[in-house]
């Protein structure tokens, strides 16, 4: 889970039954402590809801909508759930604490006209449902070029590359003093890392890694790629150039958004996936719900929450439906950056299994409990 609880393991704790559980005031806790914390919830009579919830930031509750859990907010050091008028719903003020680790918050409320005792414990990101990794199976990628520490602009761009990569050309149009993105190659090419035509700041080699595997083994806790405020997370076959990339940080961060995307243009020879991606050019920032997983970026913040869910998936297909879904679908912090336009120069389904990629949208969804939203414009 998210740091700010404790590490736990929860699945002993939630077969034992609340009443036979040790209860005593719960601690002290702080908006900052509970940001970006993952959760089951439910009641002791009705069981789980919600296998994932999230404390998202800014008070957001991630991954599970119902009108009278609309909020979150610590008022005199207990977590309360707002309804949709500003109400408290519940009040968690009894916790189970075993040695240091917080296992479950409960508090007394009134959800969907159930008066009951409701219950929240700590959790993880479920396992994959179709290919997960053992838990103690170590993933961490070992870089073979970092900066000196301390040394490092703003805004990170991670790049997985082959030796047909197209990211030498983001460095067009900028040079060195005015580039405001460092940039990290995780190259998967099976033969040693041909990284020769650009400059980089991290290199590291995870041949014959998938996508977000590979993203998932280099952000590893402490690795030196979360010291960063954004986080550019493309397909190495976009095309574009260095001044694009300045500008898309610069109004990333000027919006305060967690999370967005460069629009994609539509001229010969590069493929949109989705109508509502589609440049359109009378627009600066468009504030939409939907981000795809062929060039998302992240505020630091968002990706913490987000990470875990790249942890094994093959296709990447539904992540960019659970990520909204997890930040709370935070309306005024996502958004497709139409001052900007890339051309996808690889048509979508080129280099991968199409139906195995739905069929494993489908398993993650059920994993998260998720029920999928249309977006007008999203095929």
């Amino acid at each position: 889970m998210s740091s700010a609880a404790n590490s736990l393991h929860t699945s002993e704790y939630a077969a034992r039954p609340a009443n036979q559980t040790r209860w005593s005031d719960a601690p002290p806790l702080t908006q900052d402590m509970l940001s970006g914390t993952f959760w089951s919830f439910g009641d002791v009579n009705r069981g789980m809801f919600s296998s994932f919830l999230v404390l998202a930031p800014d008070g957001l509750i991630g991954n599970y909508f119902e009108p009278d859990v609309d909020f979150w907010h610590v008022m005199g050091g207990r977590l309360c759930l707002i309804d949709r008028d500003g109400l408290p719903s519940v009040i968690f003020d009894s916790a189970h604490i075993e040695g240091d680790n917080l296992m479950a918050l409960a508090g007394r409320g009134v959800i969907g006209g159930v008066d009951a005792t409701y219950l929240m414990v700590p959790v993880d990101h479920p396992p994959h449902p179709l290919f997960p990794t053992p838990a103690d199976v170590e993933r961490r990628a070992t870089f073979r070029a970092q900066p000196q520490q301390g040394i490092r602009r703003p805004n990170l761009v991670v790049v997985p590359a082959n030796s047909k990569s197209l990211h030498p050309r983001w460095f067009e149009k900028i040079d060195e003093a005015t580039r405001n993105w460092d940039l990290c190659i995780g190259y998967y090419g099976a033969e040693e890392p041909e990284v020769s035509g650009s400059p980089y700041e991290y290199l590291a080699h995870l041949p014959k890694r998938k996508k977000f595997k590979l993203l998932y083994d280099l952000f590893y806790e402490g690795s030196p790629l979360w010291n960063y405020e954004r986080i550019w997370l493309p397909d190495d076959d976009l095309l574009c150039n260095g001044e694009d990339l300045n500008r898309m940080f610069h109004l990333s961060h000027k919006h305060g958004l967690d999370l967005a995307q460069p629009s994609l243009k539509q001229d010969q020879g590069s493929y949109p996936n989705h109508p509502l991606t589609i440049q359109r050019p009378d627009s600066l920032v468009r504030y939409e719900g939907f981000v795809e997983i062929m060039c998302p970026l992240f505020s630091q913040r968002a990706l913490q929450i987000c990470i875990g869910s790249m942890r094994d998936v093959e296709s990447g297909y539904g992540l960019d439906h659970l990520w909204p879904s997890f930040l709370g679908r935070p309306t005024a912090r996502m958004a497709i950056i139409d001052a900007v336009a890339v051309a996808h120069t690889r048509p979508l389904g080129a280099t991968y299994n199409v139906k195995a990629a739905i069929d494993e949208q489908a398993a993650l969804f059920k994993a998260y409990q998720y029920t999928p939203l249309k977006y007008a414009g999203v095929r």
